[in-house]
């Protein structure tokens, strides 16, 4: 899967609302002026921290896309932020919406404080349930396990335990719906009870690879301190390799990878037993090439691009459907290095009256050394993708 960059234009947005920001002391308000940068809401407040503990109303219906800790810190946000505990503050800034709302049930409400520090992720979910405030503040005095199967999760020990030991830097789209895929399936639930800690790349191996639940690599990558690109880049190695050992009918390298201790004990197995499936191929001759993207079919040619960018599409050839084709391209990096792409990509069903919105789909892209595509890369592709389509009459 392509993955696109985690910050919306919305984010970058919202950033300018810092400049018109305004505490009032006395009420201890943070009064926003969005009317420049978000017309529809207008002037609204946000209470302080201390307000927030000892405010009675229901709490407000906060924007759920704000991300005030994400803010440019200008003094009269830093009076407003300097009440609320930085671990607080930390907690709440690890999710991609309604982090005001959390704030304020967490301040309201000592059983959710608690949870916040606990189990962050449960009380996220909690506060964005849906339920009204009433319905959640009934649920606060219950077990964990009640409240979890509320949420629509197993009311197990094992779903809190999981959650409990939840170590994560951040919490996007794709995280979440991992860890729904992690306690909705009773194997990988059960699996992952035996980690002390779940990190983002122990969560997407149990997510993406349930094979290798459990075994040396992942209780080693769950030690380890991740960071969003090498999360997806342990993904993109990992699905490689599984890959690979299905092309060739190897099962054997599912479990030489299984014993691994590093990502880069994996990447030798994965390219010594891609080179072992190439013959002796001479290198790919550049000037089939050009800057745009162009089909590569002749086995000879497939084998070499295999071999210059480390991926098996010489193997992957041999099940393209009618639809789907390998292209590759090349380009100059800023060190003035040539560097080979190629993608493997689906065109879409065309008939006599071609629909507006089909688009060609990028299964997999990959450049030189097995690299993951950016955003130049990604971009280049689709404008070519669309030039190759017919026009509609």
């Amino acid at each position: 899967m392509v993955q696109f960059a985690q910050h919306s234009q919305l984010d970058l947005r919202q950033k300018h609302l810092a400049k018109f920001c305004f505490w009032e002391e006395f009420d201890q308000l943070l009064v926003v002026d969005a009317r420049q940068i978000f017309p529809k809401l207008g002037v609204f407040a946000v209470p302080s921290w201390d307000k927030m503990m000892m405010d009675a109303e229901p709490i407000s219906d906060y924007p759920a896309f704000l991300k005030p800790f994400d803010w440019p810190k200008v003094s009269e946000l830093q009076s407003w932020l300097k009440q609320i505990p930085q671990w607080v503050q930390d907690s709440c800034k690890l999710f991609p919406n309604n982090q005001l709302k959390l704030l304020h049930y967490c301040a309201k409400y000592p059983q959710i404080f608690e949870l916040l520090d606990h189990s962050p992720m449960l009380a996220w979910r909690l506060v964005t349930s849906g339920m009204e405030e009433p319905e959640i503040v009934a649920l606060l005095g219950g077990k964990r396990q009640n409240l979890v199967a509320q949420l629509g999760w197993p009311g197990k020990t094992e779903t809190v335990k999981l959650l409990r030991n939840l170590r994560l830097r951040f919490v996007n789209q794709q995280i979440a719906e991992q860890i729904e895929t992690c306690i909705l399936d009773p194997k990988r639930l059960d699996g992952l009870q035996q980690l002390p800690r779940i990190n983002s790349m122990a969560l997407s191996l149990a997510a993406g690879f349930p094979e290798l639940i459990g075994s040396r690599l992942h209780q080693s990558l769950a030690q380890l301190p991740c960071r969003p690109m090498q999360c997806q880049a342990m993904t993109a190695l990992l699905a490689d390799t599984l890959q690979l050992s299905e092309l060739l009918g190897k099962p054997q390298l599912v479990k030489n990878i299984a014993e691994c201790r590093y990502l880069s004990e994996v990447e030798e197995h994965y390219q010594q037993t891609l080179f072992a499936s190439l013959p002796d191929v001479s290198n790919l001759n550049l000037q089939l090439l050009g800057g745009a993207a162009k089909p590569v079919e002749h086995p000879e040619h497939l084998q070499q691009l295999s071999l210059a960018v480390q991926h098996p599409w010489h193997l992957i050839a041999e099940r393209l459907s009618g639809r789907q084709d390998i292209v590759a391209w090349q380009e100059v990096d800023e060190t003035d290095a040539t560097v080979i792409w190629s993608a493997l990509i689906e065109w879409p069903e065309l008939t006599n009256n071609l629909a507006q919105n089909a688009q060609p789909e990028i299964l997999k892209i990959r450049g030189s050394g097995n690299q993951l595509a950016q955003a130049k890369q990604l971009s280049d592709l689709h404008l070519w993708l669309l030039q190759q389509l017919p026009k509609a009459d």
